[in-house]
C-alpha cells in the first residue's frame, strides 16, 4: 500500500490506484458533516467557505461541514489503522520522498519496518531518523532523483509515456 500524508490528492490525480492508496490524513475530494456524518459536494463546501465566507451547514442535521481531511487531535482514518501493521511486516523496501517526517505518526513508518529492509529517503535534506551509515540518501530534488533512478533502471521512456498521458487527459 501507498500511504502518503498529503492531503491534496496528487496521487489520485496521478493515476494511483484507490485500491493500494492509504490517504493517511485524508483528502478536500469529499466533505462530511462532522455530527450526523452525512456526505456533502466538496464543491459546495468550498463555495461556501471561499465564495461565500461561511461556515458550511448540514442539509440535515444543521451541524458543521468540513473536508474529510484529519485534524490535528482527530483520529486518523480506520484503513490507516487497518492496514498500517500488516503493511510493514510484509515491507521489503521503504522509500520516502520530500517530506520534513515530522508528523506522527505517519513520520514513525519507517522506524517500524524491521531492520533489515532497506531505507531510501528522498529530500533536500536528511530528516527522522535516516542516517547515512544504514540507509540510502539522494539528496535533491525529489522529480529530478526519481527521474534520474527510472533512467538508470531503464524505464525513462515508461515514465515519459505515463507523464505524457497523465497531462494530455
Amino acid at each position: 500500500m501507498y500511504k502518503t500524508q498529503n492531503i491534496d490528492g496528487l496521487e489520485a490525480v496521478a493515476g494511483v490506484n484507490p485500491e493500494k492508496l492509504v490517504e493517511c490524513h485524508g483528502h478536500f475530494r469529499a466533505a462530511s458533516c462532522i455530527n450526523c456524518g452525512a456526505s456533502h459536494e466538496a464543491d459546495d463546501v468550498k463555495a461556501s467557505m471561499l465564495d461565500k465566507g461561511e461556515a458550511p451547514l448540514c442539509n440535515k442535521c444543521g451541524s458543521l461541514v468540513k473536508p474529510n481531511i484529519v485534524f490535528f487531535g482527530e483520529v486518523m482514518p480506520r484503513l490507516f489503522s487497518d492496514m498500517v501493521h500488516f503493511d510493514v511486516a510484509a515491507t521489503d523496501l521503504v522509500l520516502v520522498l520530500g517530506t520534513s517526517l515530522k508528523v506522527a505518526p505517519v513520520a514513525s513508518i519507517p522506524d517500524w519496518v524491521k531492520s533489515d529492509v532497506p531505507r531510501v529517503l528522498i529530500n533536500r535534506e536528511i530528516a527522522g531518523t535516516f542516517s547515512e551509515d544504514r540507509d540510502v540518501f539522494l539528496e535533491g530534488d525529489c522529480d529530478e532523483s526519481v527521474r534520474k533512478i527510472c533512467n538508470m533502471v531503464g524505464w525513462g521512456k515508461e515514465l515519459d509515456q505515463l507523464y505524457s498521458d497523465t497531462h494530455s487527459k
